[in-house]
Parts: structure tokens; C-alpha cells; sequence
């Protein structure tokens, strides 16, 4: 990423994933496009960041991993507080 505010985006994208339960990993970082995947089984959501126009997309950012949510029950609970506290302060 070779501006502040797209490093700032992909960031925020990545945190955003890893509250809904992703576990995300780099696929492909080439030029102005970096692909994420998440390392869960069964689990295909993607996420793109955009250098030029910057922006995040994908729906590892809006859907939660469904294995993920199922370890634990402790897992679950975090989830919600996470997103409750996500979307007050946004």
C-alpha cells in the first residue's frame, strides 16, 4: 500500500474482520491491491483493499466466521460485545 490512508483503511478493515471471528491471512499483495483470506475450515469469505480509489471490500468484513463463533462460548459472548461496542462508537 503505498498511501497512509490506504494502510489507515486496510487497518481498520482487518480489525473489523477480526471481530467478527476471521482469522485473516495475505493471499496476494501484489501492486495496488492486497487480497485477504480467512484460515478457518469451511470458511470463504474474502476481503480486498484498495490502494487507488481507497477503499475495503469484501464479506469477511460483514459476515461473521461461522466456525469461529462455534469454538467457544466465550468466543460468542466477545463477538457481541465487540460488535456492540463497534457500531455505538462509529
Amino acid at each position: 500500500m503505498r498511501t497512509r490512508e490506504a494502510r489507515r483503511v486496510k487497518k481498520d478493515a482487518l480489525k473489523r474482520a477480526r471481530i467478527y471471528g476471521h482469522n485473516p491471512e495475505l493471499i496476494s499483495g501484489e501492486g495496488a491491491m492486497h487480497l485477504y483470506g480467512c484460515l478457518e475450515q469451511k470458511c470463504f469469505h474474502l476481503l480486498e483493499c484498495w490502494d487507488n480509489p481507497t477503499h475495503a471490500c469484501g464479506t469477511m468484513m460483514h459476515e461473521p466466521c461461522a466456525n469461529a463463533l462455534k469454538r467457544s462460548w466465550w468466543r460468542r459472548i466477545r463477538y457481541k460485545i465487540y460488535k456492540f461496542i463497534w457500531f455505538v462508537t462509529e
